[in-house]
């Protein structure tokens, strides 16, 4: 009897035992099937890609400074006389040419007043053509009355009445003569007049600013908008006095328009304020750009880099590896394996290559491709250095 219990016990206790093992199989067999999974995934999650080392270039140091862009010449465009403006024959910011109408006053009452100035010097004209008839008249007769007088046919009284007469006659044309210059003059003034209700371009340029819409009515002197000469143009900046012994006229320059290195432009200094600006204590500075294909424009905001003859040594990558946009591009730098993103500042290109003035070193591992899908701490497999 106690030998069957011990062999039911002992039965019981194998059966136990038995199926503890098979359970724990079953569940390192599941962890390996997780481990193998998330093995795969890893492998899957990998961004395969190419990389570079950075490069190092040598340039002419310079010293960079904020920028504005201004005319290189500026004429007002002003009215001489007033009226009301009746035409206006440009388009503002377009290009007008020296001499060039630009606005049309009207002349109604500048006609009319040359007309009737016209009418007075026809007039004065026949009073000078009647008193040149007389003055002859008086002069002959005073001749003749004078020979008659040496000849002691007639008194002395018929001689000095023949004289009187003759400096009359003078006195009148002379009067009639300078009525005909007046009455002239009046006419030039009022053709001048008529014509200053055609206002023109004072210099070849862009036309800006204008101020008067067409119906109103402007007083003489006022100012009606500005023509901005831009070819070339001067991009104006501002040198403390610890930078002014290193601006140099005549000196090269480069002006950069945004953070895109391709939109730079080559120019040089063309002058430098004698004195300091009273309130900001700096010197302003012009630097003169060609811009003939006139893209540049007044009030752009820009900066400009003035080089010297030291030389300075700038990381350089593939422009392949440049990812972002103008004012936040970034490259990513392969660190062992991991993907990481490092914000950079640029500088110029040279084919393929752009500088790089801060955010990567000489020899760091730039990555090259895939750049626009990478995220930062991605993982990655470089297939080709």
């Amino acid at each position: 009897m106690i030998t069957r219990k011990k062999v039911i016990i002992l039965i019981v206790v194998l059966v136990i035992l038995v199926a503890g093992v098979v359970a724990i199989g079953s569940n390192m067999g599941a962890l390996g099937t997780e481990k193998k999974k998330a093995a795969s995934e890893a492998v899957n999650n990998t961004v395969y890609v190419k990389v570079q080392k950075a490069n190092s270039i040598e340039k002419a140091s310079g010293i960079e400074f904020k920028a504005s862009l201004e005319a290189s010449e500026e004429g007002i465009v002003s009215s001489k006389v007033g009226g009301k403006v009746v035409q206006i024959l440009f388009e503002e910011g377009k290009y007008v040419h020296q001499g060039e109408p630009l606005f049309k006053l009207d002349d109604t009452e500048a006609r009319n007043n040359l007309r009737a100035a016209k009418s007075q010097l026809s007039a004065a004209q026949a009073s000078l053509t009647g008193a040149e008839v007389n003055l002859e008249s008086e002069q002959s007769n005073f001749d003749r009355i004078k020979v008659l007088f040496d000849n002691n046919v007639i008194a002395k009284v018929e001689l000095e009445n023949a004289e009187t007469a003759l400096k009359a006659a003078k006195a009148n044309f002379e009067a009639q003569k300078a009525s005909v210059v007046t009455s002239l003059v009046s006419v030039e003034n009022l053709r001048d007049s008529s014509a200053d209700n055609i206002i023109t371009a004072p210099i070849s340029g862009i036309m800006d600013e204008k101020s008067v819409n067409l119906g109103e009515y402007v007083n003489p002197g006022s100012v009606l908008g500005k023509v901005k000469n831009i070819v070339p143009i001067n991009a104006v900046i501002e040198v403390e006095q610890s930078n002014l012994e290193y601006i140099k006229l005549g000196q090269k320059a480069q002006v950069m328009i945004g953070e895109s290195s391709s939109k730079r432009y080559e120019g040089f200094v063309k002058s430098i304020n004698v004195s300091a600006d009273p309130s900001s204590r700096v010197f302003k500075c012009k630097i003169q750009l060609d811009n003939k294909d006139q893209t540049l424009k007044p009030g752009i905001f820009a900066k400009a880099e003035i080089f010297n003859d030291q030389k300075v040594e700038l990381a350089a990558v593939p422009i392949a590896a440049l990812a972002g946009n103008e004012g936040s591009y970034y490259v990513y730098i392969n660190d062992k394996g991991i993907a990481h993103k490092r914000s950079i500042t640029i500088g110029e290109t040279d084919g393929n290559v752009i500088e790089i003035k801060s955010g990567v070193q000489k020899g760091e591992s730039v990555i090259c491709t895939n750049v626009n899908t990478l995220q930062d701490g991605d993982t990655i497999s470089v297939v080709s250095e």
